[in-house]
């Protein structure tokens, strides 16, 4: 049986790796709760696994770990949460360094490659240059284990969630009370993913030997849309479910971006690629919000 220990197991990535990972079996797994206010319950229950608060990790002894997922890690741009998160990761390497563990997979972002242009997609080893504050937090991580980590340990650099792009979710809300949709940015463009695939491929990588791993993974579609797009594409698939169709209208503010990663070096080596498309995605959110 082999052992994993998450870290934020309780956020929106951390809590469906638990409960994939539990449907798994022949996993023991160690949940580390990511903020004090963070309440157990919200995972199942089990034999295999352990619930147990991050203020408690770094006191306890879990016995042979071969593989920490650390998915917590602020979101956002806020500058303390993003510094409190650079200091766990700090702890968590000397952990891993001190510790009965084999290796260690660091939830990255793509938000380290920064924005780049409309149908350019970029492979793990191109140039990073972070735009945000939390790209820049997040490839700090990685110089951090670059430097001090002396286990095996693998970067996943992944791809937006849908559930996370806030503008995605406003445009299904709107569609389903039959109000305007306003696009402000025509010309940014997004490569989000469906956390199940997310899920999948994190999961693929630590039943991979770590010595098969490679250091960098990027983990996404593979592909990008505008926002725009986006908002057309909502609105077809809101008709699906007997929605108005929303009126959308467009206002420019003159701001361009874009991002999308290579991901045929995952799909090579350990036999990834996404399975839900943008459709399937819209039409999950439709069916969450529609049927509670």
């Amino acid at each position: 049986m082999r052992t994993i220990l998450i870290t934020g197991a309780t956020g929106f990535l951390g809590s469906h790796l638990v409960e994939a990972l539990l449907k798994e079996g022949d996993t023991r797994i160690i949940a580390v709760l990511g903020r004090p206010e963070d309440k157990g319950h919200v995972l199942p229950a089990g034999n295999d696994i352990s619930i147990i608060p991050c203020s408690e990790l770094f006191s306890s002894r879990f016995g042979h770990i071969d593989t920490v997922i650390h998915t917590a890690f602020s979101r956002g741009e806020n500058l303390g949460g993003l510094t409190d998160s650079v200091f766990l990761t700090e702890r968590i390497i000397a952990q891993v360094n001190n510790g009965d563990i084999d290796s260690v997979i660091n939830i990255s972002s793509q938000a380290v490659y920064g924005a780049m242009d409309e149908g350019v997609r970029v492979s793990e080893d191109a140039e990073l240059h972070p735009g945000t504050a939390y790209g820049f937090a997040k490839l700090c991580t990685e110089k951090m284990f670059g430097l001090g980590c002396y286990k095996a340990f693998t970067h996943v650099r992944m791809a937006s969630l849908s559930k996370n792009a806030r503008f995605l979710g406003i445009f299904v809300d709107k569609i389903i009370r039959g109000e305007e949709i306003k696009v402000t940015s025509p010309h940014r463009y997004a490569s989000l993913m469906d956390v199940s695939d997310a899920v999948k491929g994190i999961i693929a990588i630590a039943f991979t030997p770590h010595s098969q791993r490679s250091r960098v993974y990027n983990l996404g579609p593979g592909n990008q849309y505008s926002i725009l797009d986006l908002a057309y594409k909502a609105n077809q698939i809101g008709q699906e479910f007997g929605c108005p169709k929303s009126f959308v209208t467009v206002e420019d503010d003159g701001c361009a971006s874009a991002i999308c990663m290579d991901c045929s070096k995952i799909a090579d080596q350990i036999g990834w690629t996404c399975s839900t498309d943008m459709d399937d995605t819209l039409r999950k959110m439709f069916s969450e919000r529609l049927n509670g």
